[in-house]
């Protein structure tokens, strides 16, 4: 197996954050350092099971983070383990299903607050559904297409044929909830979608607004 866009993303900003500590020397942007480029470059020689548990690492770590300073603890072990897999610093003081099995208890009543990729795909393509009743599928697709931003954390997402947004890096989007950065991320993407709509289609917002469609993925 090999690591997502998505994951890549959230283990690079990890790095970003823990440079000082983990002894990565930065020169200049930390997007041209050299020191990120080759801790990212040693994942792609691990084996597939330490890849596995990378991915449930930082899937835990992004649900947990959005829980404030609650799970400080939990998450400064994932890291600990997360970085030790990646041959930095050393070996965590506990094992992976010690430090993500109190979480996994503890976050399943704040889970169904959170918003899943699935949800969010959902909701695009219902404001996708609106627009292609004026604009036909064709052009939805190339409008998903052309406003997509110009990141690496949007190379999983894909748009078909028929103008649909989805997400085949994972077996269920339902399973992965999404941080608020990541929201952000995509609320841009959906704005500059709608924008497009609107310079073709004047009253698109308010055929939105008619079908009760936010035009936001944010709480």
């Amino acid at each position: 197996m090999s690591l997502t866009p998505m994951t890549r993303y959230y283990i690079r900003r990890l790095l970003a954050e823990r440079a000082e500590s983990l002894g990565l020397t930065v020169s200049g942007t930390e997007s041209d350092s050299q020191a990120f480029a080759d801790q990212l470059a040693r994942l792609e020689s691990l084996a597939a099971t330490k890849l596995a548990e990378i991915d449930l690492i930082v899937r835990m770590h992004q649900t947990l983070s959005r829980n404030g300073q609650t799970y400080n603890s939990y998450l400064a072990n994932l890291e600990q383990k997360l970085f030790a897999l990646m041959g930095l610093g050393g070996q965590p003081r506990e094992e992976l299903t010690d430090i993500t099995l109190p979480q996994l208890e503890e976050t399943k009543g704040t889970a169904a607050k959170l918003l899943t990729l699935a949800e969010v795909l959902e909701h695009f393509n219902k404001i996708g559904d609106i627009a292609q009743k004026y604009l036909g599928k064709m052009i939805v697709a190339n409008y998903w297409r052309g406003t997509r931003p110009y990141s690496s954390w949007f190379a999983d997402f894909t748009v078909t044929n028929d103008g649909r947004v989805v997400c085949q890096s994972y077996q269920s989007t339902r399973d992965v909830f999404l941080s608020e950065e990541q929201l952000e991320h995509l609320q841009g993407w959906l704005e500059a979608f709608i924008r497009q709509c609107q310079r073709v289609l004047p009253q698109f917002r308010k055929q939105l607004q008619k079908a009760g469609v936010p035009e936001t993925v944010l709480a």
